[in-house]
């Protein structure tokens, strides 16, 4: 009796103990089930193109617009740069071309071989034989090309004796209009801007290219599915140093420091091969150290032009090399080599032309006072006649020579062997220039990698 007592005192505790067992599965059932919907409703569709085009250089429009004129539907992916941020670079550098109208009405025969030793002549015989071979070939496209796609004419020749093949254009506004011109034929496309970071290039586990991995602006990472890829986002003159630690850059400037070479990197990581890397594009610049601007100094040399620091160090411009000067440049005191203008009328005329850079001075006591120099004996030896101009100088960085080893389709190497699926286009391609470039090569440059990597890379997205 005491026992049967006892369990029927209990039976409430139990029941209670039940209950609450029960309603504790139903509230996590409940709340896994709101977590799943949940989870479903924040994961993301796989997204999937042909073509992804990363960069947002004028080679990288470009080639977007190539790759969805031959069918390919194309994302391109700026990855922090401006669009069309090179453009006016591009058209200010001119257009290097063989066998065009205003060759013809100067009765210049340049033909498509002779531009060929033109390149292969400025840069030592340096470059990709098979790039040089197939870009000669193509020059003669280049100017109809690029009047078709924004109608501006490149209509004069600065100096058809000595560069036969640079193309200028008298219109002033020409920058602006190709640059406007670009992003209106890419707003008009069907070629799609997304604005995720790309951060890596996926394969699968049997080396076929699969995707790109992508951040967005909520810091998700994602895959988006591609059976191409073209890097396009030009050099890597911004992040000069990381490859050129020996440079010295006390007395140096970069003069296009949007050029960050992040799709190189993303290059590096795979391992592919790389051209030129040692080479790029200089520029001597009067500098204004009150204002921090600076002008590309005019093609010389002048006479009775020198350079010298204040180390005591001269340099005649009528003896030296545009590579000595560089050197003599990047080896001086910081912020202590000048250049010296005296004794020749049409030469200091050219100096007052550029007077915000040029300071005056009637004797070579207060010239020295001025620029820190403790000894003028190198210079009062020279017999100068006053007054004398003096201007601070430094070097300048624009175009980096070297990149990515492709194909003349813009096909990315590895071990000499094409990575299927992969391509480059523009500024970020080595092997074509050597080790030195002839004015109006960047533009020709991303003309022609633009037209063969983005008809290529849809062509095998399309397969």
């Amino acid at each position: 009796m005491m026992a049967q007592s006892q369990s029927r005192g209990n039976s409430p505790v139990v029941t209670l103990l039940l209950f609450l067992a029960v309603f504790s599965f139903f509230f996590l059932q409940m709340a896994f089930n709101l977590k799943t919907r949940q989870d479903v409703a924040v994961s993301k569709i796989p997204e999937a193109a042909d073509v992804a085009i990363v960069g947002g250089t004028a080679a990288a429009l470009l080639t977007s617009l190539e790759a969805a004129e031959n069918g390919a539907q194309v994302f391109l992916f700026p990855n922090g740069q401006e669009l069309g941020e090179d453009a006016s670079f591009l058209f200010q550098e001119g257009l290097a071309a063989a066998l065009t109208p205003p060759q013809g009405e100067l009765e210049i025969e340049l033909t498509p071989e002779l531009f060929g030793e033109y390149i292969g002549e400025c840069g030592g015989w340096l470059s990709n034989p098979s790039l040089l071979e197939s870009f000669k070939n193509a020059s003669p496209v280049f100017y109809p090309q690029f009047k078709a796609f924004c109608g501006i004419s490149l209509d004069y020749l600065p100096d058809p004796v000595l560069k036969p093949y640079l193309h200028l254009s008298s219109d002033l506004m020409g920058a602006s209009v190709f640059k406007k011109q670009l992003l209106l034929h890419l707003n008009k496309s069907p070629v799609l801007v997304k604005r995720e970071k790309v951060s890596e290039i996926l394969f699968s586990p049997e080396g076929v290219l699969e995707a790109l991995l992508v951040e967005n602006s909520s810091g998700e990472i994602y895959p988006i599915y591609f059976k191409s890829v073209v890097l396009a986002d030009g050099g890597y003159s911004g992040d000069l140093q990381r490859w050129h630690e020996h440079l010295p850059y006390k007395n140096m400037i970069i003069l296009r420091p949007a050029q960050t070479g992040e799709g190189l990197k993303l290059a590096e990581k795979m391992g592919v091969d790389l051209a030129q890397m040692g080479f790029f594009g200089e520029k001597i610049l009067l500098y204004n150290p009150i204002k921090a601007e600076y002008s590309v100094l005019p093609s010389g040399p002048w006479e009775s032009t020198y350079f010298f620091n204040i180390n005591g160090n001269l340099l005649n411009w009528s003896e030296a090399s545009r590579e000595n000067l560089f050197d003599f440049i990047t080896q001086s005191p910081p912020a202590g080599v000048y250049m010296l203008v005296a004794g020749d009328k049409v030469y200091k005329e050219k100096a007052l032309a550029y007077n915000s850079f040029f300071t005056r001075f009637e004797d070579l006591e207060l010239l020295a006072e001025a620029t820190d120099l403790t000894e003028i004996t190198f210079l009062s030896g020279m017999r100068l006649t006053p007054p004398y101009y003096i201007a601070h100088l430094k070097a300048g960085i624009d175009y980096t020579l070297g990149g990515i080893l492709t194909t003349p389709f813009g096909e990315v190497k590895r071990d000499g062997k094409i990575i299927e699926g992969l391509y480059a286009a523009g500024e970020i391609v080595g092997g074509l220039h050597g080790k030195a470039m002839l004015p109006g090569m960047p533009l020709s440059e991303t003309l022609f990698f633009a037209k063969k990597t983005g008809e290529a890379a849809a062509k095998y997205a399309q397969r």
